[in-house]
């Protein structure tokens, strides 16, 4: 089981999975969910947490939609046919150059690239957090039960804006306007 406390930004990785054009409409909430992610993510830049980013068999299920491609700009997809990320050895090695020892997981589906990604980080024996609201399924069982499954094995389960308010403290931080204008939509 994972100790508690609060998470570190400067420990912090985060990995966005698998929002692609041919597929990201079939999830649950995928709109809600689209959007939270875009606002997390650009929170994620502004704060300076870095971020990998992943495309499940391109040929297939399509790029990244243009909305989060826009706010990862600067950064490439690796582009995977396996559904756990670490499956691809360019993630893996990605994950080795940042040498962080927390990673934070977006993107769907829930049960099967998240779940399983989630899972060999943990035996890895890297802290997990599931950003729950910035992540999704085709059917809402499926995500409940990856998320139940993740948390006990000893992922952590939050929120976008409770993470980005840990992260950050409290107002003092020098980024806090600009994320309190992300987490009100404006």
């Amino acid at each position: 089981m994972q100790q508690a406390g609060l998470l570190n930004p400067s420990a912090a990785l985060v990995a966005m999975i698998d929002i692609q054009q041919n597929h990201y409409h079939t999830v649950v909430d995928s709109t809600g969910t689209l959007e939270r992610t875009v606002r997390f993510l650009h929170a994620v830049r502004l704060l300076d947490v870095p971020v990998i980013w992943t495309e499940h068999y391109p040929k297939a299920f399509g790029p990244t939609l243009p909305v989060v491609a826009d706010a990862l700009h600067g950064l490439e997809p690796i582009s995977k046919t396996s559904f756990g990320c670490f499956g691809e050895p360019r993630f893996g090695r990605a994950v080795a150059r940042f040498g962080r020892k927390e990673l934070y997981l977006v993107g769907s589906e829930t049960h099967i690239c998240i779940q399983q990604t989630g899972l060999a980080a943990l035996d890895k024996g890297m802290k997990v957090i599931l950003v729950a609201d910035c992540l999704s399924a085709r059917a809402p069982h499926d995500h409940r039960f990856a998320l139940d499954r993740l948390a006990q094995a000893g992922a952590v389960v939050t929120t976008w804006e409770a993470l980005v308010y840990e992260w950050m403290g409290g107002a003092s931080h020098p980024r806090f306007r600009q994320v309190l204008a992300l987490v009100k939509g404006e």
